[in-house]
């Protein structure tokens, strides 16, 4: 080969990879407004869902090296859902610690700002990687009803007093942050704490940072944000039957918020 296509093999190499890892395209602020810096926030965008009432509000972050644009295709899916978004870039996204910083923060702008204040409902925080891994560190915080942690990376064993509602998705193809990594925090979670966690079939740690489509765990964590902060009945079935379209491994305990049930699939497919 000579140094020509080498060189050019190299620059192809380096923009697949770019392409990869940038999330594959950075999603839309499409219903979006800034929503402002606070400690741990270098800068957020509010999706806000129409209406006027008081309703659920949720912080959404990626992980290692990631900044907010690479969880719009979550944040924009829970507006739709009638939950208030706010996806978060951390001022340090190279460390759990700057993660759990951040989402201290983004709960702190949801609670500040002026547009959504007479709406705010119920909080939550979400999180992928390292923001997944700080949720869960985070699950016994005041004020904090819902945990959703995607591909947690390393997270610590569950506070006893972790009593936010805590759903744990991960990935069988995952080597960055093992499915063991998720289903061990949920096997340590109190019994009392409603939780439930799958694992999304032939599914690697990056399937989380892209935009494209996405299969029934984006339903899941709308439904879950909607029962456990608006007290929507409807959406319990939504995630309380079994496991969605492309997960395995699926378990489901509501603690002591009522009846718990669990069960396992080996389901394949799935979107991506």
């Amino acid at each position: 080969m000579t140094t020509s296509k080498k060189a050019a093999s190299l620059l192809l190499s380096l923009v697949v990879l770019l392409f990869v890892f940038s999330g594959c395209d950075s999603g839309s602020s499409s219903g979006g407004q800034s929503g402002g810096t606070a400690s741990g926030v270098s800068s957020s965008t509010l999706f806000v869902p129409s209406g006027s009432g008081v309703t659920g509000a949720v912080t959404v972050s990626g992980g290692f090296t990631n900044t907010k644009e690479q969880m719009y295709w979550l944040a924009e899916a829970l507006q739709d859902g009638g939950i208030i978004a706010l996806a978060i870039s951390a001022t340090n996204n190279s460390s759990i610690g700057g993660y759990e910083n951040a989402h201290r923060g983004g709960l702190t702008i949801l609670r500040n700002n002026s547009t959504i204040r007479n709406r705010l409902g119920k909080l939550g925080i979400m999180g992928f990687s390292m923001g997944g891994g700080a949720v869960i560190n985070l699950g016994a915080t005041d004020g904090v009803d819902v945990v959703v942690a995607m591909a947690p990376y390393s997270p610590n064993t569950p506070s006893r007093n972790h009593d936010a509602a805590t759903m744990i998705l991960t990935g069988t193809s995952d080597t960055t942050a093992p499915a063991r990594m998720g289903e061990g925090a949920y096997n340590n979670l109190p019994s009392t704490t409603p939780r439930l966690y799958a694992s999304l079939s032939g599914k690697s740690h990056t399937y989380w940072m892209t935009s494209g489509s996405k299969g029934s765990e984006v339903d899941f964590i709308v439904a879950w944000s909607q029962f456990y902060l608006n007290a929507n009945q409807s959406a319990y079935s939504v995630f309380s039957q079994g496991a969605g379209r492309g997960m395995t491994d699926y378990k489901f305990n509501a603690g002591s918020g009522g009846s718990s049930s669990s069960s396992s699939s080996s389901s394949s497919g799935g979107c991506n």
